[in-house]
Protein backbone atom coordinates (compact mmCIF):
# COMPACT_ATOMS: atom_id res chain seq x y z
CA UNK A 1 0.00 0.00 0.00
CA UNK A 2 2.86 2.69 0.83
CA UNK A 3 4.56 1.72 -2.58
CA UNK A 4 1.31 2.43 -4.10
CA UNK A 5 0.39 5.56 -2.94
CA UNK A 6 4.16 6.40 -3.49
CA UNK A 7 3.91 5.86 -7.07
CA UNK A 8 0.43 7.80 -7.03
CA UNK A 9 2.23 10.79 -5.97
CA UNK A 10 5.03 10.60 -8.12
CA UNK A 11 2.41 9.93 -10.98
CA UNK A 12 0.49 12.92 -9.79
CA UNK A 13 3.88 15.19 -9.83
CA UNK A 14 4.54 14.18 -13.39
CA UNK A 15 1.34 15.07 -14.70
CA UNK A 16 0.99 18.71 -12.74
CA UNK A 17 4.92 19.36 -14.57
CA UNK A 18 3.30 17.91 -17.70
CA UNK A 19 0.03 20.08 -17.57
CA UNK A 20 2.00 22.88 -17.25
CA UNK A 21 3.89 22.74 -20.23
CA UNK A 22 1.16 21.83 -22.46
CA UNK A 23 -0.88 24.91 -21.19
CA UNK A 24 2.35 27.03 -22.08
CA UNK A 25 2.46 25.47 -25.82
CA UNK A 26 -1.69 25.72 -26.14
CA UNK A 27 -0.77 29.79 -25.79
CA UNK A 28 2.11 29.74 -28.32
CA UNK A 29 0.78 27.35 -31.10
CA UNK A 30 -1.66 27.26 -33.36
CA UNK A 31 -5.12 25.94 -34.29
CA UNK A 32 -3.50 22.11 -35.03
CA UNK A 33 -1.62 22.69 -31.47
CA UNK A 34 -4.76 23.49 -29.51
CA UNK A 35 -6.24 20.51 -30.79
CA UNK A 36 -3.18 18.34 -30.05
CA UNK A 37 -2.92 19.50 -26.21
CA UNK A 38 -6.95 18.93 -25.91
CA UNK A 39 -6.14 15.29 -26.81
CA UNK A 40 -3.34 15.62 -24.63
CA UNK A 41 -4.83 16.87 -21.88
CA UNK A 42 -8.11 13.87 -22.34
CA UNK A 43 -5.79 11.43 -21.70
CA UNK A 44 -3.89 12.68 -18.73
CA UNK A 45 -6.84 13.43 -17.32
CA UNK A 46 -8.48 9.71 -17.85
CA UNK A 47 -5.03 8.88 -16.64
CA UNK A 48 -5.70 10.74 -12.91
CA UNK A 49 -8.75 9.41 -12.46
CA UNK A 50 -7.76 5.50 -13.09
CA UNK A 51 -4.57 6.20 -10.94
CA UNK A 52 -6.94 7.21 -8.04
CA UNK A 53 -8.56 4.19 -7.92
CA UNK A 54 -7.34 1.40 -5.51
CA UNK A 55 -7.54 -1.66 -6.92
CA UNK A 56 -10.52 -3.49 -5.68
CA UNK A 57 -10.49 -7.03 -3.52
CA UNK A 58 -13.51 -9.01 -3.44
CA UNK A 59 -15.00 -11.34 -1.21
CA UNK A 60 -17.58 -14.24 -1.30
CA UNK A 61 -20.12 -13.91 1.60
CA UNK A 62 -22.89 -16.77 2.06
CA UNK A 63 -26.02 -16.34 4.44
CA UNK A 64 -29.59 -17.62 4.90
CA UNK A 65 -32.52 -14.82 4.45
CA UNK A 66 -35.49 -14.56 1.90
CA UNK A 67 -34.88 -11.91 0.05
CA UNK A 68 -38.28 -11.99 -1.73
CA UNK A 69 -40.63 -11.86 1.34
CA UNK A 70 -40.97 -8.07 2.40
CA UNK A 71 -41.84 -9.41 5.64
CA UNK A 72 -38.26 -11.39 6.34
CA UNK A 73 -36.43 -8.70 8.74
CA UNK A 74 -33.56 -10.39 8.46
CA UNK A 75 -33.03 -10.04 4.60
CA UNK A 76 -34.00 -6.33 5.28
CA UNK A 77 -31.11 -5.91 7.57
CA UNK A 78 -28.56 -7.39 5.82
CA UNK A 79 -29.22 -5.25 2.90
CA UNK A 80 -28.88 -2.89 4.79
CA UNK A 81 -25.89 -3.55 5.99
CA UNK A 82 -24.23 -4.44 2.52
CA UNK A 83 -25.31 -0.86 0.57
CA UNK A 84 -23.60 0.55 3.96
CA UNK A 85 -20.68 -1.52 3.98
CA UNK A 86 -19.75 -0.70 0.32
CA UNK A 87 -20.18 3.22 0.92
CA UNK A 88 -17.76 2.97 3.30
CA UNK A 89 -15.62 0.34 1.95
CA UNK A 90 -15.30 1.38 -1.45
CA UNK A 91 -12.15 -0.62 -2.18
CA UNK A 92 -14.18 -3.96 -1.04
CA UNK A 93 -16.71 -5.57 -3.33
CA UNK A 94 -18.88 -8.05 -1.82
CA UNK A 95 -20.41 -10.89 -3.59
CA UNK A 96 -23.24 -12.27 -1.72
CA UNK A 97 -25.16 -15.39 -2.15
CA UNK A 98 -28.22 -16.12 0.24
CA UNK A 99 -30.35 -18.90 0.60
CA UNK A 100 -34.31 -18.89 1.25
CA UNK A 101 -34.82 -22.31 3.29
CA UNK A 102 -32.55 -23.14 6.11
CA UNK A 103 -32.39 -26.79 5.18
CA UNK A 104 -31.28 -26.01 1.82
CA UNK A 105 -28.66 -23.48 3.03
CA UNK A 106 -27.50 -26.21 5.73
CA UNK A 107 -27.22 -28.52 3.28
CA UNK A 108 -25.07 -25.66 0.72
CA UNK A 109 -22.93 -24.69 3.37
CA UNK A 110 -21.87 -28.21 4.63
CA UNK A 111 -21.11 -29.91 0.83
CA UNK A 112 -18.74 -26.68 0.20
CA UNK A 113 -17.12 -27.29 3.04
CA UNK A 114 -16.50 -30.59 2.54
CA UNK A 115 -14.99 -29.58 -0.07
CA UNK A 116 -13.04 -27.20 0.62
CA UNK A 117 -14.96 -24.58 -1.24
CA UNK A 118 -16.10 -22.31 1.78
CA UNK A 119 -16.91 -18.74 1.20
CA UNK A 120 -14.69 -15.46 2.81
CA UNK A 121 -17.21 -14.97 5.52
CA UNK A 122 -20.73 -17.70 6.08
CA UNK A 123 -23.63 -17.63 8.57
CA UNK A 124 -23.41 -21.17 10.59
CA UNK A 125 -25.07 -22.86 13.16
CA UNK A 126 -22.88 -23.25 15.97
CA UNK A 127 -22.35 -25.99 18.57
CA UNK A 128 -21.93 -29.43 17.10
CA UNK A 129 -22.99 -27.81 13.27
CA UNK A 130 -20.08 -25.62 13.68
CA UNK A 131 -17.81 -28.35 15.07
CA UNK A 132 -17.03 -30.50 12.34
CA UNK A 133 -16.14 -27.58 10.07
CA UNK A 134 -13.92 -26.18 13.30
CA UNK A 135 -12.14 -30.09 13.09
CA UNK A 136 -11.33 -29.84 9.52
CA UNK A 137 -9.94 -26.66 9.59
CA UNK A 138 -11.85 -25.00 7.48
CA UNK A 139 -12.95 -21.86 10.04
CA UNK A 140 -10.53 -19.30 10.82
CA UNK A 141 -10.22 -18.50 14.40
CA UNK A 142 -10.91 -14.80 15.73
CA UNK A 143 -9.22 -14.65 18.85
CA UNK A 144 -6.47 -12.37 17.20
CA UNK A 145 -9.16 -10.63 15.90
CA UNK A 146 -11.18 -9.96 18.84
CA UNK A 147 -8.10 -9.27 21.09
CA UNK A 148 -6.50 -6.36 18.31
CA UNK A 149 -9.66 -4.47 18.85
CA UNK A 150 -10.36 -3.71 22.47
CA UNK A 151 -13.38 -1.23 20.75
CA UNK A 152 -14.54 -4.47 19.49
CA UNK A 153 -14.40 -6.67 21.80
CA UNK A 154 -16.40 -4.33 24.36
CA UNK A 155 -19.25 -5.56 22.05
CA UNK A 156 -18.98 -8.76 22.46
CA UNK A 157 -20.48 -11.53 25.56
CA UNK A 158 -18.24 -13.57 26.64
CA UNK A 159 -21.30 -16.29 27.58
CA UNK A 160 -22.87 -15.89 24.41
CA UNK A 161 -19.53 -17.46 22.43
CA UNK A 162 -19.29 -20.57 24.44
CA UNK A 163 -21.73 -22.37 21.39
CA UNK A 164 -18.62 -21.08 19.18
CA UNK A 165 -16.01 -22.35 21.12
CA UNK A 166 -13.92 -25.21 20.88
CA UNK A 167 -10.33 -25.37 22.47
CA UNK A 168 -10.10 -21.93 23.61
CA UNK A 169 -10.58 -20.68 20.47
CA UNK A 170 -13.46 -18.63 19.20
CA UNK A 171 -14.70 -19.34 15.54
CA UNK A 172 -17.61 -17.61 15.11
CA UNK A 173 -19.61 -14.68 16.21
CA UNK A 174 -23.69 -15.72 17.39
CA UNK A 175 -26.11 -12.52 16.11
CA UNK A 176 -28.73 -13.55 18.26
CA UNK A 177 -30.32 -15.30 21.10
CA UNK A 178 -33.22 -17.65 20.44
CA UNK A 179 -36.12 -19.12 21.99
CA UNK A 180 -38.78 -21.18 20.62
CA UNK A 181 -41.99 -20.19 21.55
CA UNK A 182 -45.98 -20.70 21.30
CA UNK A 183 -47.09 -18.12 19.49
CA UNK A 184 -51.29 -16.83 19.63
CA UNK A 185 -53.19 -14.81 17.88
CA UNK A 186 -55.42 -12.87 20.88
CA UNK A 187 -58.28 -11.97 18.89
CA UNK A 188 -58.81 -15.43 17.89
CA UNK A 189 -58.97 -16.62 21.25
CA UNK A 190 -61.07 -13.96 22.61
CA UNK A 191 -63.89 -14.19 19.73
CA UNK A 192 -63.93 -17.71 19.87
CA UNK A 193 -63.87 -17.57 23.87
CA UNK A 194 -60.96 -20.13 23.86
CA UNK A 195 -59.16 -19.50 27.43
CA UNK A 196 -54.86 -19.37 27.03
CA UNK A 197 -54.18 -22.94 28.00
CA UNK A 198 -51.00 -23.60 30.43
CA UNK A 199 -52.07 -27.30 31.15
CA UNK A 200 -51.99 -30.55 28.41
CA UNK A 201 -55.72 -30.74 28.67
CA UNK A 202 -56.29 -27.15 28.24
CA UNK A 203 -54.06 -27.45 25.08
CA UNK A 204 -56.57 -30.04 23.54
CA UNK A 205 -59.51 -28.72 24.38
CA UNK A 206 -58.29 -25.16 22.60
CA UNK A 207 -57.53 -27.56 19.87
CA UNK A 208 -60.58 -29.01 19.60
CA UNK A 209 -62.45 -25.66 20.05
CA UNK A 210 -60.67 -24.00 17.00
CA UNK A 211 -61.41 -27.46 14.78
CA UNK A 212 -65.11 -27.22 15.03
CA UNK A 213 -65.39 -23.40 14.31
CA UNK A 214 -63.12 -23.87 11.14
CA UNK A 215 -59.75 -22.23 12.58
CA UNK A 216 -56.40 -24.01 12.28
CA UNK A 217 -56.20 -24.47 16.04
CA UNK A 218 -51.48 -24.84 15.08
CA UNK A 219 -49.93 -23.78 12.14
CA UNK A 220 -47.07 -26.42 12.07
CA UNK A 221 -45.23 -25.79 8.32
CA UNK A 222 -43.41 -28.75 8.51
CA UNK A 223 -41.86 -29.55 4.77
CA UNK A 224 -38.88 -28.43 6.69
CA UNK A 225 -39.13 -31.24 9.72
CA UNK A 226 -37.24 -29.07 12.40
CA UNK A 227 -40.24 -27.28 12.69
CA UNK A 228 -42.20 -29.86 14.29
CA UNK A 229 -39.56 -31.60 16.54
CA UNK A 230 -39.63 -27.64 18.47
CA UNK A 231 -43.01 -29.02 19.29
CA UNK A 232 -41.68 -32.16 20.42
CA UNK A 233 -38.91 -31.27 21.96
CA UNK A 234 -41.51 -29.22 24.51
CA UNK A 235 -43.53 -32.00 25.26
CA UNK A 236 -40.23 -34.20 26.24
CA UNK A 237 -39.05 -31.57 28.14
CA UNK A 238 -42.78 -31.11 30.23
CA UNK A 239 -42.57 -34.80 30.79
CA UNK A 240 -38.80 -34.79 31.13
CA UNK A 241 -37.56 -32.14 32.75
CA UNK A 242 -34.49 -30.46 32.21
CA UNK A 243 -31.56 -32.80 32.43
CA UNK A 244 -32.98 -36.00 30.24
CA UNK A 245 -32.12 -34.94 27.41
CA UNK A 246 -28.50 -33.70 27.83
CA UNK A 247 -27.78 -37.55 28.66
CA UNK A 248 -28.50 -38.20 25.25
CA UNK A 249 -28.14 -35.11 23.26
CA UNK A 250 -24.93 -33.69 24.89
CA UNK A 251 -23.14 -36.19 27.33
CA UNK A 252 -24.09 -39.15 25.15
CA UNK A 253 -24.42 -41.20 27.82
CA UNK A 254 -27.96 -41.68 27.17
CA UNK A 255 -30.11 -43.52 24.01
CA UNK A 256 -33.10 -42.45 22.39
CA UNK A 257 -34.72 -45.64 23.19
CA UNK A 258 -35.72 -44.61 26.68
CA UNK A 259 -39.29 -44.39 27.64
CA UNK A 260 -39.62 -40.55 27.55
CA UNK A 261 -38.58 -39.89 24.09
CA UNK A 262 -41.84 -42.78 23.22
CA UNK A 263 -43.53 -41.02 25.87
CA UNK A 264 -43.16 -37.45 24.43
CA UNK A 265 -43.95 -39.21 20.90
CA UNK A 266 -47.29 -40.51 21.75
CA UNK A 267 -48.01 -37.00 23.13
CA UNK A 268 -47.07 -35.42 20.06
CA UNK A 269 -49.36 -37.68 18.44
CA UNK A 270 -52.84 -37.11 20.97
CA UNK A 271 -52.34 -33.78 19.61
CA UNK A 272 -52.32 -34.16 16.04
CA UNK A 273 -55.30 -36.57 16.72
CA UNK A 274 -57.14 -33.77 18.48
CA UNK A 275 -56.58 -32.02 14.74
CA UNK A 276 -54.14 -29.00 15.93
CA UNK A 277 -51.87 -29.45 12.85
CA UNK A 278 -53.27 -28.19 9.13
CA UNK A 279 -54.07 -31.04 6.47
CA UNK A 280 -51.44 -30.35 4.59
CA UNK A 281 -48.76 -29.65 7.57
CA UNK A 282 -45.96 -32.05 6.32
CA UNK A 283 -46.07 -30.58 2.91
CA UNK A 284 -46.48 -26.56 4.09
CA UNK A 285 -43.76 -24.55 3.66
CA UNK A 286 -42.42 -22.02 5.81
CA UNK A 287 -43.71 -18.94 3.79
CA UNK A 288 -46.91 -20.52 3.65
CA UNK A 289 -47.13 -21.31 7.17
CA UNK A 290 -46.28 -17.92 9.06
CA UNK A 291 -48.68 -16.78 6.36
CA UNK A 292 -51.43 -18.76 7.80
CA UNK A 293 -50.96 -17.14 10.87
CA UNK A 294 -50.05 -13.76 10.69
CA UNK A 295 -53.80 -13.61 8.53
CA UNK A 296 -55.65 -14.73 11.25
CA UNK A 297 -56.49 -18.16 9.67
CA UNK A 298 -54.25 -19.90 12.46
CA UNK A 299 -54.88 -19.59 16.61
CA UNK A 300 -51.33 -20.31 17.73
CA UNK A 301 -47.53 -20.76 15.95
CA UNK A 302 -44.50 -22.58 17.46
CA UNK A 303 -41.68 -20.89 15.81
CA UNK A 304 -38.81 -19.11 16.57
CA UNK A 305 -37.61 -16.05 18.53
CA UNK A 306 -36.22 -14.46 14.97
CA UNK A 307 -39.69 -13.79 13.99
CA UNK A 308 -40.54 -11.68 16.75
CA UNK A 309 -39.56 -8.69 14.70
CA UNK A 310 -42.01 -9.61 11.63
CA UNK A 311 -44.62 -10.96 13.69
CA UNK A 312 -44.93 -7.86 15.55
CA UNK A 313 -44.74 -5.70 13.47
CA UNK A 314 -47.42 -7.17 10.99
CA UNK A 315 -49.50 -8.58 13.79
CA UNK A 316 -49.42 -5.53 16.38
CA UNK A 317 -51.22 -6.21 19.53
CA UNK A 318 -52.61 -9.08 18.28
CA UNK A 319 -49.55 -11.52 18.73
CA UNK A 320 -48.84 -13.04 22.05
CA UNK A 321 -46.75 -15.64 23.17
CA UNK A 322 -47.33 -18.68 25.79
CA UNK A 323 -45.52 -20.58 27.57
CA UNK A 324 -45.84 -24.25 26.50
CA UNK A 325 -48.39 -26.32 28.93
CA UNK A 326 -47.82 -28.36 31.47
CA UNK A 327 -48.13 -32.18 31.33
CA UNK A 328 -49.85 -33.89 34.46
CA UNK A 329 -46.94 -35.99 35.88
CA UNK A 330 -44.31 -34.31 34.06
CA UNK A 331 -40.94 -32.92 35.32
CA UNK A 332 -40.93 -29.97 33.50
CA UNK A 333 -41.16 -26.14 34.72
CA UNK A 334 -43.74 -23.90 32.76
CA UNK A 335 -41.23 -21.09 32.75
CA UNK A 336 -38.43 -23.18 31.14
CA UNK A 337 -37.60 -22.34 27.05
CA UNK A 338 -35.41 -23.47 24.50
CA UNK A 339 -32.52 -20.71 24.76
CA UNK A 340 -29.24 -20.77 22.71
CA UNK A 341 -27.32 -18.30 20.74
CA UNK A 342 -27.82 -18.60 16.88
CA UNK A 343 -26.89 -17.19 13.49
CA UNK A 344 -23.03 -17.15 13.70
CA UNK A 345 -20.84 -15.31 11.34
CA UNK A 346 -17.79 -17.11 10.37
CA UNK A 347 -14.53 -16.65 8.30
CA UNK A 348 -13.04 -19.22 5.98
CA UNK A 349 -9.68 -19.91 7.03
CA UNK A 350 -8.90 -20.38 3.62
CA UNK A 351 -9.92 -17.04 2.85
CA UNK A 352 -7.42 -15.14 0.61
CA UNK A 353 -8.62 -11.96 1.32
CA UNK A 354 -8.99 -12.62 5.08
CA UNK A 355 -8.52 -8.46 6.30
CA UNK A 356 -11.43 -7.84 3.99
CA UNK A 357 -13.14 -10.62 5.24
CA UNK A 358 -12.60 -8.99 9.12
CA UNK A 359 -13.77 -6.05 7.90
CA UNK A 360 -17.19 -6.80 7.05
CA UNK A 361 -17.78 -9.14 10.11
CA UNK A 362 -16.57 -6.47 12.35
CA UNK A 363 -19.39 -3.98 10.27
CA UNK A 364 -22.29 -6.54 11.19
CA UNK A 365 -21.22 -6.18 14.83
CA UNK A 366 -20.59 -2.38 15.02
CA UNK A 367 -22.75 -0.43 17.03
CA UNK A 368 -25.22 1.31 14.54
CA UNK A 369 -25.77 -2.38 12.70
CA UNK A 370 -26.39 -4.12 16.06
CA UNK A 371 -28.67 -0.97 17.04
CA UNK A 372 -30.51 -1.41 14.20
CA UNK A 373 -31.01 -5.47 14.26
CA UNK A 374 -32.10 -4.89 18.23
CA UNK A 375 -34.66 -1.98 16.79
CA UNK A 376 -35.70 -4.37 14.34
CA UNK A 377 -36.99 -6.79 17.33
CA UNK A 378 -34.29 -9.11 17.30
CA UNK A 379 -32.79 -10.14 20.45
CA UNK A 380 -28.87 -9.05 20.21
CA UNK A 381 -26.39 -10.94 21.30
CA UNK A 382 -23.67 -7.87 21.89
CA UNK A 383 -23.46 -5.41 24.86
CA UNK A 384 -23.07 -1.66 25.39
CA UNK A 385 -25.03 -0.88 21.80
CA UNK A 386 -27.11 2.49 22.11
CA UNK A 387 -30.25 1.87 20.53
CA UNK A 388 -33.63 3.53 20.42
CA UNK A 389 -36.17 1.47 23.13
CA UNK A 390 -39.49 2.46 22.11
CA UNK A 391 -38.29 1.82 18.43
CA UNK A 392 -38.58 -2.04 19.79
CA UNK A 393 -41.76 -3.86 19.39
CA UNK A 394 -43.93 -4.44 22.42
CA UNK A 395 -43.45 -8.51 22.23
CA UNK A 396 -39.82 -8.49 21.56
CA UNK A 397 -40.05 -6.56 25.07
CA UNK A 398 -41.83 -9.23 26.77
CA UNK A 399 -40.16 -12.15 25.36
CA UNK A 400 -37.00 -10.64 26.39
CA UNK A 401 -38.23 -10.38 29.94
CA UNK A 402 -39.60 -14.28 29.85
CA UNK A 403 -36.24 -15.64 28.65
CA UNK A 404 -34.37 -13.05 31.14
CA UNK A 405 -36.75 -15.06 34.42
CA UNK A 406 -36.31 -18.63 32.67
CA UNK A 407 -35.95 -20.97 35.48
CA UNK A 408 -33.55 -23.10 32.78
CA UNK A 409 -33.65 -23.00 29.36
CA UNK A 410 -32.32 -25.98 27.21
CA UNK A 411 -30.74 -26.00 23.69
CA UNK A 412 -32.73 -27.18 20.24
CA UNK A 413 -31.24 -30.45 19.92
CA UNK A 414 -30.29 -30.74 16.29
CA UNK A 415 -27.72 -28.39 17.28
CA UNK A 416 -25.36 -30.24 19.52
CA UNK A 417 -26.15 -33.28 17.67
CA UNK A 418 -24.25 -32.08 14.67
CA UNK A 419 -25.68 -32.28 10.86
CA UNK A 420 -26.05 -36.20 10.47
CA UNK A 421 -28.05 -36.81 13.78
CA UNK A 422 -30.02 -33.88 13.97
CA UNK A 423 -31.26 -34.41 10.31
CA UNK A 424 -32.16 -37.93 11.39
CA UNK A 425 -33.53 -36.26 14.43
CA UNK A 426 -35.90 -34.16 12.49
CA UNK A 427 -36.64 -36.90 9.99
CA UNK A 428 -37.54 -39.13 12.95
CA UNK A 429 -40.09 -36.52 14.54
CA UNK A 430 -41.71 -36.51 11.07
CA UNK A 431 -41.83 -40.23 9.99
CA UNK A 432 -43.78 -40.69 13.25
CA UNK A 433 -46.57 -38.12 12.51
CA UNK A 434 -47.03 -39.64 9.48
CA UNK A 435 -47.75 -43.47 11.02
CA UNK A 436 -44.30 -44.92 11.25
CA UNK A 437 -43.52 -47.04 14.84
CA UNK A 438 -42.36 -45.62 17.16
CA UNK A 439 -40.21 -48.07 18.96
CA UNK A 440 -38.42 -48.53 15.45
CA UNK A 441 -38.08 -45.18 14.26
CA UNK A 442 -35.76 -44.27 17.75
CA UNK A 443 -34.11 -47.26 17.15
CA UNK A 444 -32.86 -46.45 13.94
CA UNK A 445 -32.35 -43.24 15.47
CA UNK A 446 -30.03 -44.22 18.57
CA UNK A 447 -28.07 -46.16 15.79
CA UNK A 448 -27.25 -43.83 14.00
CA UNK A 449 -26.53 -41.86 17.13
CA UNK A 450 -24.03 -44.17 18.34
CA UNK A 451 -22.25 -45.03 15.13
CA UNK A 452 -21.65 -40.87 15.30
CA UNK A 453 -20.41 -40.15 18.60
CA UNK A 454 -20.53 -43.56 20.64
CA UNK A 455 -22.10 -44.13 23.83
CA UNK A 456 -19.81 -43.07 26.90
CA UNK A 457 -20.29 -44.76 30.22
Amino acid sequence: MLKYIKNLVIIRLMIARNMFSLISIYYRGGKLMKRVFLMLALCMLVAAVSVQAAPKVTITFWYQANEANPQDVEAQWMKENLQLFQKVNPDIKVDSTYVSASDQYQTKITTEMAANNAPDVFQTWLSGRLEPFVKAGRVYPLNDVIKKDPGFKSLLVDANLVNSTFDKKVYALPNIVTSELLFYNKELFTKYGVEVPKTWEQLITAVKKFKADGIVPMSMPNKEPWVGTMTYMYIFDRIAGPNKWKETCLNHTGKFTAPEYAAAAKKFLELRDAGAFPENYNSMDYAEGKTLFINGKAAMYMMGTWEVGSLGQTMGNKVDFMPFPLIPGGKGNLESYVLSQDMGFAISSKSPNKEAANKLLKYLFSKERQAAWAEAGQLITTKNIPYNKDKVPVLSGKVIQALNTAKYGFLPWDNPLGVNVGKELNNSTQLILTGANIKETFEKLEQINEAEFGLKK
